[in-house]
């Protein structure tokens, strides 16, 4: 029997991007689907976007709403959401036509209650595009703590709401905090509750990369609630999945690893910030250090880090020219 899925679109400020990301959804193959807008407070003119959308297409309804973060956003769609399934679209991105519908089809070939598949990083400037695919290479189904350890490391998926499909009780059991990488603090939860998922090979969510993201704001104390959510993930994975306790230090290192290049201007705070960063850093480097499954250049630079400000500064600007280089890497 055909799944109804709700697909939930928080909104705010995004006016130029929205009308592609709401055709996009308008645009699937699956047919049995609602669009939920969550306007969370946008002072631009995404929120009447939202209505001349919802006034032409029967399919769509708007929640408007004083801004009160992407959490909370998210969790005011799970309420009004009247799918079997739920799936999280950030209102900056856009997806393919089949979205929905392999989604779909992975909870029902693989009989799951969360299914994720891979998704493609979208650089724009000057009216060129460049597209990196993080694809898998196969479709699988993984047990609890496969996917767990998986998401931990970051190679078949990650942590974030989009690209997946979940079971509507899952997203109603664990609503997200009001806070920052708010995913982080919950995906782990959720996938604890499932004694399988699957993964797709195919990239149909486009996660566009802007200025004006939040991943690309100056590093704030309220940023730092991933190093908090990263911490607490590894502490259920001490107490409940041990075998993933290796993944969530790894989980730990890459949320400082991350931090890093949003801490390059040489500033006093930024130098500040580094310092915690790396106090925290040598609480998991030799658990790093002594994982397999840690590419050896991710130890460098943790050790780099280690080694202090100037020498972290001088080793990240030259991956990213280097990555620019490849392709790999915005302009």
């Amino acid at each position: 029997m055909k799944m109804r899925i709700s697909v939930i679109v928080p909104v705010y400020q995004v006016e130029k991007y929205l009308s592609r990301c709401i055709e996009s959804l308008l645009a699937q193959s699956y047919s049995d689907y609602e669009i939920i807008l969550v306007d969370d407070g946008s002072r631009d003119g995404s929120g009447q976007i939202c209505d001349d959308y919802a006034g032409r297409e029967a399919r769509i309804r708007v929640i408007h709403q004083e801004n009160q973060g992407l959490g909370p956003a998210r969790n005011a769609g799970v309420r009004q959401a009247s799918g079997d399934y739920v799936v999280f679209v950030d209102s900056d991105d856009y997806v393919a036509e089949d979205y929905l519908e392999y989604l779909a089809e992975l909870v029902e070939r693989y009989q799951v209650k969360l299914a994720v598949t891979g998704a493609a990083l979208v650089w724009e400037k000057g009216g060129t595009k460049r597209v990196v695919s993080l694809a898998c290479d196969k479709e699988e189904r993984l047990s609890c703590v496969e996917a767990l350890t998986e998401m931990c490391y970051g190679k078949k998926f990650g942590v974030s709401a989009w690209a997946k499909i979940y079971e509507k009780s899952l997203v109603e059991k664990y609503p997200y905090p009001a806070c920052v990488h708010e995913d982080l603090a919950t995906t782990y939860r959720m996938i604890s509750e499932c004694p399988a998922v699957a993964v797709g090979n195919r990239a149909g969510y486009y996660y566009v990369q802007r200025e004006g993201s939040l991943m690309n704001q100056k590093l704030e104390e309220r940023h730092l609630a991933g190093l908090t959510a990263a911490r607490e993930e590894l502490e259920y994975m001490r107490k409940y999945y041990p075998e993933a306790v290796p993944a969530a230090e790894f989980r730990c290192g890459l949320k400082i690893v991350e931090y890093i290049p949003r801490l390059l201007g040489g500033s006093r705070d930024d130098k500040a910030m580094f310092r915690r960063l790396r106090t925290e850093m040598r609480r998991h480097l030799w658990k790093i250090l002594r994982n397999d499954r840690v590419e050896k250049f991710f130890r460098f630079r943790c050790l780099i880090i280690c080694a202090g400000y100037e020498p972290t500064r001088c080793v990240w600007k030259s991956v990213h020219w280097l990555k620019q280089k490849k392709g790999k890497e915005g302009y």
